[in-house]
């Protein structure tokens, strides 16, 4: 009887770890973005950020965003007045395109992807759920 617990509990590792490698497997053919494409500004990828089109990069806020005591976010800082420049779609690098499938890769879409289905089915309220606090 006690080395049943033991194989069981080997086994159980076993199905995990292979679980997890497959799913790693399948994380690196998964892609987002796409060389050759052409995004529109304020392009939003989860886990990564906003597609600044004149800048050719993904950045953590959206272009022209305004924060009181900042002022406006663009090219990857903030700056007194908003850029006034018309901004088309444009076609990020390979380097970028590679940069931003990487982190929205390491973002967990799978998980991304359930919680938007909670909030879908459920609203923001059943999809945060507090684990300290009142």
């Amino acid at each position: 009887m006690g080395i049943i617990i033991p194989i069981a509990f080997i086994v159980i590792v076993v199905i995990a770890v292979r679980s997890n490698i497959l799913r790693q497997r399948k994380l690196a053919t998964m892609t987002i973005v796409s060389p050759g494409v052409e995004y529109p500004n304020n392009h939003h990828v989860m886990g990564v950020g906003y597609y600044h089109a004149a800048a050719l990069r993904w950045y953590s806020h959206p272009w022209n965003e305004f924060r009181e005591n900042r002022g406006y976010y663009w090219d990857g800082a903030w700056h007194a007045t908003p850029d006034q420049r018309m901004v088309l779609k444009s076609a990020p690098s390979a380097s970028e395109v590679n940069r931003v499938n990487q982190e929205w890769r390491n973002a967990d879409p799978d998980r991304a992807q359930r919680f938007w289905n909670i909030v879908e089915q459920q609203g923001f309220g059943t999809a945060i759920r507090r684990s300290e606090g009142s």
